[in-house]
């Protein structure tokens, strides 16, 4: 099918939905994949279908771009968005990745920047053996765990991935570039260990499950998500201090 965005006249609503309605689902249900169970694919897919119609109207064909990118853009920002309006983070969640935020922030405070499990441990006044456990309960939510790196003040209340996501861009990538919050948040990532940025790169850019990167690393995936719990937890922490 040709695309409508080739064609002289604008198509209609109706148009862009049958055309592009298997991409609202196909990423509905990679972001579903990735986050709790609670949260409703159905959902999703509505919060896409509105941000798709949102990118037909405000599509500019001469710039020249290809209406699939900035639909896919447009589409992901809607999802992003009716997630954050539904508080459905677990309260233990945020109550325990606080807690891990202060624990890395009082290490480094003793120039420990990459603390073993036993001192990790130590700061959060727990058995080393319980750490597991508290990692597991304390694990970022999946897609959705760099948004809350940046502090928030009363009159900034804006995440990373509210700073370096530009909806009405018609190149995505080009809202990235030079963007302070995210050379700050690259920045604060090269602080990290060797073994918790591969992590991240794995899961986050490769998107890769927790037990495929176990295997690219040789690890168990409980390990590989108390890793990549604890490079959040850095990097927040590395983030709150700028």
């Amino acid at each position: 099918m040709l695309n409508p965005y080739l064609q002289q006249a604008k198509p209609s609503k109706e148009e862009v939905v049958l055309q592009y309605a298997p991409l609202v689902k196909h990423i509905a249900n990679r972001l579903a994949a990735r986050l709790p169970e609670g949260v409703q694919r159905d959902d999703l897919i509505q919060a896409g279908m509105i941000g798709l119609l949102e990118a037909a109207e405000k599509f500019d064909p001469t710039q020249g771009n290809q209406f699939k990118t900035y639909a896919e853009h447009r589409i992901k920002g809607a999802m992003l968005d009716d997630l954050r309006s539904v508080d459905w983070i677990p309260r233990s969640v945020r109550d325990n990745s606080s807690k891990l935020e202060r624990a890395f922030t009082s290490l480094r405070a003793k120039n420990i920047d990459h603390p073993n499990d036993k001192q990790l441990a130590e700061a959060l006044e727990m058995p080393p053996k319980e750490l597991p456990e508290f990692l597991e309960k304390a694990r970022p939510i999946p897609l959705l765990s760099l948004e809350g790196l940046s502090p928030h003040t009363d009159d900034d209340d804006m995440d990373i991935l509210d700073t370096v996501s530009d909806p009405d861009a018609q190149d995505p990538s080009q809202s990235l570039l030079g963007n302070e919050a995210q050379e700050r948040l690259a920045a604060a990532i090269m602080k990290l260990p060797e073994k918790e940025q591969m992590v991240l790169s794995l899961y986050y850019n490769e998107e890769l499950n927790l037990k495929e990167i176990g295997a690219v690393l040789d690890l168990t995936e409980s390990r590989v998500s108390q890793l990549r719990t604890k490079a959040i937890g850095m990097l927040r922490g590395l983030m709150g201090e700028e």
